[in-house]
């Protein structure tokens, strides 16, 4: 089995969102603005990720929030003739991609300036399995995004994630807002991140380990494995689904006028893979990352 349980985890819980946009791409805020918004809601740290431009993020950062270096790029064209877009977190200065790159070359690139990767709003890209499969060394894919999702109603690519589970990608799935503010795109997706410390290292570390969850609501309190059966504790919702490659997952749903709080799942022994979906009364999502029972790369 295959799963860095952040229930298991030492540390604390952070929230923070992973794709943002300021006025210095195509944003509406100024960063100071930006960070504002999300340290008085609440957040414990936030990714400024603007178009082509890593923004200056050191004096924004304060003992009890933390702002994070990060940059969208494009590269080349998937199926459809659109860009693939990568954000890029944990970067240190502005990098410049060649007109056309490959996608996995900018991926490659990313990684050589000591950022990581997350491939962002691939139903909004029209990204298909077909041009994601062959990529790699990234973290994975923006599963919900906030502005594409209000904006477009292309921001929810659950399908995607499990398109590429089942091919065997051991890839993470991602909540994000991607805010501009021109229209209501702030705090809709985030993470949970299980670290030891608010810092740039702990945090980064822990997202490369899969230490987190992903909410655009529900909480998700509890995951562990026992006797054979998965054991999920959330926030009160609707629905929690158990989703494992083909048709070997399951789905709870509550009983008239009453709500879930947990759920278990019997394994069978042949599932390849499974992740938790709890879906709260108002159909906002969380989801776990995926536990692996079959060793493959990513």
């Amino acid at each position: 089995m295959t799963f860095n349980n952040p229930y298991d985890s030492s540390g604390k819980w952070y929230k923070g969102n992973l794709h943002t946009h300021t006025n210095n791409s195509d944003g509406e805020l100024t960063p100071e603005e930006a960070v504002l918004w999300y340290k008085e809601r609440g957040y414990h740290f936030l990714a400024i990720t603007d178009h082509d431009k890593v923004t200056d993020t050191l004096p924004l950062s304060s003992p009890n929030f933390l702002v994070i270096k990060g940059i969208e790029l494009e590269a080349d064209k998937n199926g459809a003739g659109n860009s693939y877009h990568l954000v890029g977190i944990g970067l240190e200065e502005t990098i410049r991609l060649p007109e056309g790159i490959s996608a996995q070359k900018a991926i490659d690139f990313i990684h050589s300036q000591g950022g990581e990767v997350i491939i962002a709003h691939p139903y909004w890209s029209a990204s298909n399995v077909k041009d994601l499969s062959f990529l790699k060394n990234y973290l994975g894919l923006e599963v919900f995004n906030t502005g594409c999702e209000l904006g477009k109603a292309n921001g929810l690519s659950r399908v995607h994630w499990d398109d590429l589970l089942v091919c065997r990608k051991q890839i993470f799935g991602f909540a994000v807002d991607d805010s501009h503010w021109h229209i209501p795109d702030a705090g809709g997706g985030w993470v949970m991140v299980k670290a030891e410390r608010l810092r740039r290292e702990n945090i980064i570390r822990a997202i490369r380990k899969g230490l987190f969850y992903s909410s655009c609501g529900p909480e998700i309190t509890d995951l562990r494995i026992v006797d054979n059966k998965v054991l999920v504790v959330c926030s009160p919702c609707s629905i929690i689904n158990f989703i494992c490659d083909r048709s070997k997952g399951g789905s709870l749903q509550a009983k008239a006028n009453k709500l879930l709080t947990e759920a278990g799942f019997e394994l069978s022994g042949k599932e390849e893979y499974l992740r938790v979906e709890c879906i709260d009364k108002e159909g906002k999502f969380a989801w776990t990352n995926p536990i692996w029972f079959t060793a493959h790369s990513s």
